[in-house]
C-alpha cells in the first residue's frame, strides 16, 4: 500500500484552492456509495441535484465494502466516498493514504450494523459456542470493529476462532447455507436474510448500552480536495439539505428504497435507526477538539493499528469542518 501511496503522491498536480465550480479542473465526479444502506441524498442523486450543483455530471458507484472504496481512491477512479465507515477511514490514514474526512454521513445503532450467530448461540453462551467455530467478518471494515467489540463484550477468545474475511453479501449466504457459525454484516438485505437462520448476537439496546455504535463519514482524495473545493462544498451542502429534508418529513421515501435496492417497509425501519446530524451538532458534538469523532478515531487508530501502519498521533490532521454548511 505504500508503494502505491507514494506513486499517488507523485502523481498528485497542484491547483489552487480557490479553484470554483464554475471553471473547476474536473468534468466528472465519480461518487462511491452502497446499496442497501439508505440515506437522504439518495433522493437527490436520482433526481440530478448533485449534477446541478457541482456543475459537471456525476456518476455514482456502488461498493461492498468501505476498504473497496478506499482503494478505488488510490487506484485514481473514486473522488468522494460517501459513508465510507469510519473503520476503513482510519485504516486508511494509518497507512498514510492521502484522503480527508469532511463530513459526517449517518450515526447508527447495531440495527445497521450487526453480529449475527445460528441459532443455539447467543449472548449468554457465545464465549463458549464460538470457540473453534468459522465466522465471516469483512475485514477491516465498521462489522470488523462491531465484531471484535461483541466478542469483547460476551467475553470470547477472537483467537479460538476461524475468521474468514467475507463481504456481507457473501458472509450472509454463509451463515444460510451453515458454512460460517456467525456473521457480521451491514446492510439491509444481507442482515435480513442473514436472520432467517439466527439473531443478533448483541440486541441494539444490549450494544448502545456497551457504547457500541457506528458512524460513516465523507471522504475525499487530497487531490480532489486540492482542484475543485467548490465541488466538495457543494457535495457537502446538498447532502446536509437532503438531511434536513429527511429530518423534517419531506423525503420521498419511495425514490429512495428504489435507489437503495430495497423494500418501502425495510427502507423505513433502516432510517429509523440512523441518524443525520446537522452542521452544527457537527462541530459542536463529534467534531471538535474532544467530540464523538475525534475519540471514535482515536479508540479505532489504536485497535486496528500495526507495526507497519501505527496509529496517528493526531487525527484531527485528516479531519476538516471548512466544506460543511
Amino acid at each position: 500500500m505504500k508503494k502505491i501511496i507514494s506513486a499517488l503522491f507523485g502523481a498528485l498536480l497542484v491547483f489552487s484552492l480557490n479553484t470554483s465550480v464554475a471553471n473547476a479542473a474536473a468534468k466528472e465526479v465519480r461518487v462511491a456509495f452502497f446499496l442497501e444502506w439508505a440515506t437522504p441524498n439518495q433522493e437527490d442523486k436520482v433526481k440530478k441535484a448533485f449534477d446541478k450543483a457541482m456543475g459537471v455530471p456525476v456518476k455514482w458507484t456502488n461498493f461492498a465494502t468501505g476498504g473497496e472504496m478506499t482503494e478505488a481512491m488510490l487506484s485514481g477512479d473514486i473522488d468522494i466516498s460517501y459513508s465510507q465507515g469510519l473503520t476503513p477511514f482510519v485504516n486508511a490514514v494509518n497507512a498514510k493514504a492521502p484522503i480527508k474526512l469532511v463530513d459526517i454521513a449517518v450515526v447508527y445503532g447495531m440495527g445497521g450494523t450487526t453480529c449475527v450467530a445460528k441459532k443455539g448461540i447467543n449472548k449468554g453462551n457465545a464465549a463458549t459456542k464460538l470457540d473453534g467455530q468459522k465466522v465471516a467478518v469483512p475485514l477491516g471494515t465498521m462489522a470488523d470493529y462491531v465484531f471484535k467489540e461483541t466478542m469483547r463484550v460476551v467475553k470470547a477468545d477472537i483467537s479460538k476462532m476461524k475468521v474468514i474475511d467475507m463481504n456481507p453479501e457473501d458472509g450472509s449466504a454463509a451463515l444460510v447455507s451453515g458454512d460460517v457459525a456467525m456473521a457480521c454484516l451491514f446492510g439491509g438485505k444481507s442482515i435480513k436474510n442473514a436472520k432467517t437462520v439466527g439473531a443478533s448476537v448483541l440486541t441494539v439496546a444490549e450494544a448502545k448500552a456497551e457504547g457500541i455504535a457506528g458512524i460513516d463519514i465523507t471522504s475525499v482524495t487530497n487531490k480532489f480536495l486540492k482542484e475543485n473545493p467548490g465541488m466538495v462544498k457543494a457535495f457537502v451542502e446538498v447532502t446536509h439539505e437532503a438531511n434536513a429534508r429527511y429530518n423534517s418529513g419531506k423525503s420521498d421515501m419511495k425514490v429512495i428504497a428504489k435507489d437503495a435496492a430495497m423494500d418501502l417497509a425495510g427502507t423505513k425501519k433502516q432510517m429509523g435507526g440512523f441518524e443525520f446530524p446537522d452542521a452544527k451538532t457537527m462541530k459542536k458534538k463529534y467534531m471538535n477538539k474532544s467530540g464523538i469523532l475525534m475519540t471514535y478515531l482515536k479508540v479505532m487508530g489504536n485497535m486496528f493499528a500495526t507495526s507497519e501502519n501505527p496509529a496517528l498521533k493526531n487525527y484531527g490532521k485528516v479531519v476538516t469542518t471548512k466544506y460543511l454548511p
